[in-house]
């Protein structure tokens, strides 16, 4: 179901993605993540691939995520979403824990998704799992573009 965007109730609602990281001013990626997790309403769980949003918004020992996070290689967001979904569905049929309506979602780069990472997002797609695979093209083969 669609949620409707009213813009002061959005102004309201909790920062999923903390202000302070340091991604680069004018930077689309912390737009495009804040814009879509204030569009969810329900629990998120993000894989992270390596790349400029993982580096800039995990400097250790600090973290700019405000919901379940995990970080993995370039090549392996589809992969390691698709495993945190299937852990998730196991342990609900399991009644180890209760059935929410949690969106999963994967952020990788274009390298990593188009070039090494084809092969895991092909493979998650084609068992069905059921996750928001979002792919962030600068428009090279880098992190920071040209």
């Amino acid at each position: 179901m669609a949620t409707k965007l009213i813009p002061k109730e959005l102004m309201k609602q909790p920062e999923r993605l903390a202000p302070g990281q340091r991604l680069c001013a004018g930077c689309g990626a912390p737009i495009v993540v804040r814009q879509m997790m204030a569009a969810i309403d329900d629990p998120v769980v993000i894989a992270n691939a390596t790349g400029c949003l993982e580096v800039a918004t995990t400097i250790y020992p600090y973290t700019a995520w405000r919901v379940p996070w995990i970080h993995n290689a370039f090549e392996n967001a589809a992969s390691t979403i698709s495993g945190v979904e299937a852990a998730y569905r196991s342990l609900v049929r399991q009644g180890k824990i209760p059935e929410q309506n949690v969106k999963f979602i994967a952020y990788g780069g274009d390298g990593g998704t188009y070039d090494i990472g084809l092969q895991a997002l092909s493979g998650a797609v084609e068992r069905g799992h059921q996750f928001l695979y979002v792919c962030y093209d600068n428009g090279a083969y880098m992190n920071t573009g040209i």
